[in-house]
């Protein structure tokens, strides 16, 4: 007969969690510039509630000796990849500015052209491998609670009825939708 509930797979999930944190940690460290003194650094995976963003965020908290910076990585830790945290983590230069006190935007300021225009079709990833359907509905989206000069690229409303934004430009967040004709011949329609 088996067994319906095994703590040991909690202790388990929690450990495995906590090695692919450690991996994250260790991958930022080898990021930070090697002037002026180390931020402490942090990872940790946080629930969100809110549908407008990915349903788990790996954030990275940089305690500076007079400021403390926050990266969130929209991703489970298991699913970071250096490629990743190349991608959506600040640059060299950035960092170097963080770690003398300066204050120094990331994301980067919403100047950068994007590869779509309000009432584009997308599809949105809203979980590891799970894609979803909309229409772009905002371009260089902001709201309350979001980190001071933060912006997403795109704020788009899911076929679903859902308004999520996608917190970078780049395919692994948000793609261009296929067509009505090639779902349909992928379907066996």
């Amino acid at each position: 007969m088996p067994h319906l509930f095994d703590p040991s797979k909690i202790v388990d999930g929690k450990s495995h969690t906590k090695r692919h944190l450690e991996k994250v940690r260790t991958w930022v460290a080898k990021r930070m510039p090697q002037t002026g003194k180390a931020p402490k650094i942090s990872c940790k995976e946080v629930l969100c509630g809110d549908p407008t963003c990915a349903p788990v965020d790996t954030v990275i908290d940089l305690l500076f000796e007079d400021q403390s910076r926050m990266v969130a990585l929209p991703y489970e830790a298991q699913d970071v990849t250096e490629e990743i945290l190349d991608h959506l983590f600040p640059p060299h230069e950035v960092l170097t500015a963080w770690m003398a006190g300066e204050d120094a935007p990331w994301p980067p300021p919403p100047n950068d052209e994007l590869r779509f225009e309000v009432g584009s079709r997308v599809e949105c990833c809203v979980g590891a491998d799970h894609w979803e359907p909309g229409t772009v509905v905002a371009l260089w989206y902001t709201e309350e609670g979001f980190p001071p000069g933060f912006y997403a690229p795109y704020q788009v409303e899911l076929d679903m009825g859902n308004l999520i934004f996608a917190p970078d430009d780049s395919d692994r967040c948000i793609r261009e939708a296929l067509s009505l004709e090639t779902l349909n011949v992928s379907d066996g329609a």
